[in-house]
């Protein structure tokens, strides 16, 4: 059997729902080679609009001033898996994601590098790149949890509902009393 004959064969159970029936839909046979079956697939699930808005959020990517490494790598990841048709080489996808990086993050890279990671081959750019998430993960798994003192402008989402409760608390009692001076 061919690898074509094998992939065909197989491609159906790694579908589901509107895409296993989008496959049935064409008539046996029909489709005779992976190529043929991929390019059609392609062009059904991934058009040309939705790569093009794909290409963007991959090459506009940034580190989120609260994410640490392994947690930007894992998010840039899936970037790439939403858009498998972004068409980025391996190295300018590390390019994007070294360039997308916080300061701190970038000379951390550097360092482990000695010198620059940028001079790296894309090969040890990325083995790089996962040794310092994967120990940037253990390490925020293996710290306990220390709640940091908040300053004004650092409000958690809880802590902004209950000063907006309060606020529309105030409000209400302030119309009530309106109301109760109001003649019957």
């Amino acid at each position: 059997m061919s690898e074509d004959a094998i992939r065909l064969n197989l491609f159906s159970f790694s579908l589901a729902d509107e895409a296993k029936r989008w496959l049935h839909s064409f008539k046996v046979n029909s489709l005779r080679t992976w190529d043929e079956v991929v390019a059609k697939f392609l062009k059904k699930y991934f058009p040309e609009s939705k790569t093009a808005e794909g290409k963007v959020e991959i090459s506009s990517f940034h580190q989120h001033p609260d994410e640490s490494l392994s947690e930007a790598l894992d998010r840039f990841h899936g970037l790439l898996r939403k858009t498998p048709t972004h068409g980025f080489s391996e190295p300018f996808q590390i390019n994007i994601f070294i360039d997308g990086l916080r300061l701190q993050s970038k000379q951390f890279l550097d360092a482990s590098a000695d010198g620059t990671i940028k001079l790296k081959t894309s090969e040890e750019a990325m083995v790089l790149i996962e040794n310092m998430a994967v120990s940037d993960h253990s390490i925020l798994h293996d710290r306990a949890h220390i709640p940091t003192k908040k300053s004004l402008l650092e409000l958690t989402s809880q802590d902004a509902m209950l000063a907006q409760n309060k606020l529309l608390a105030k409000t209400l009692e302030t119309l009530i009393a309106t109301l109760s001076n109001l003649p019957q």
